[in-house]
């Protein structure tokens, strides 16, 4: 590869590691996400900005960018639960956690989302909180996907 080219993943440069190279300089990123794990906060195609996670690291509520143990993916969920250091990840619209986290394989948290080239607006730190506890029940994960199906039916009617 010369000096003036970008790297690539036909390179061998996986998004993770390319993620992980930019945010350990202390630069933002921006990453577009894939699949309906968090669902309704970031859709799949919305661009996500991750910043460098502050030295505390993260916070319960917030949505970080993370790569399971033994894999290479990059998954955004948000941190419900913070356990001697470790993290406990769950997608918004998932029924089940992901389990325990360590801060390493935490690459940044999400900053900003941009979805069909507008940025949306975040609410405070303590509603994402709330949601992160909400999120650890079964019927709160049922609720909005109810509520998904029944707005989604009615904006195909009109």
């Amino acid at each position: 590869m010369n000096k003036t080219a970008r790297p690539s993943l036909a390179d061998g440069y996986s998004v993770a590691g390319l993620l992980r190279a930019v945010l350990e300089k202390g630069r933002p990123c921006r990453y577009e996400a894939r699949g309906s794990s968090m669902h309704p906060s970031i859709q799949d195609g919305d661009v996500v900005t991750l910043r460098p996670l502050a030295a505390e690291g993260p916070r319960q509520g917030d949505v970080v960018a993370f790569v399971p143990p033994g894999t290479e993916s990059v998954r955004l969920h948000r941190v419900i639960g913070i356990d001697g250091g470790r993290y406990l990840m769950k997608g918004d619209n998932g029924l089940a956690a992901d389990g325990l986290v360590e801060r390493r394989d935490i690459l940044g948290a999400v900053a900003r989302i941009e979805r069909h080239g507008r940025v949306l607006r975040r609410g405070p730190a303590f509603a994402a909180a709330i949601l992160a506890r909400l999120s650890r029940t079964p019927w709160f994960t049922r609720l909005s996907r109810r509520l998904r199906r029944t707005i989604g039916r009615r904006d195909r009617k009109a």
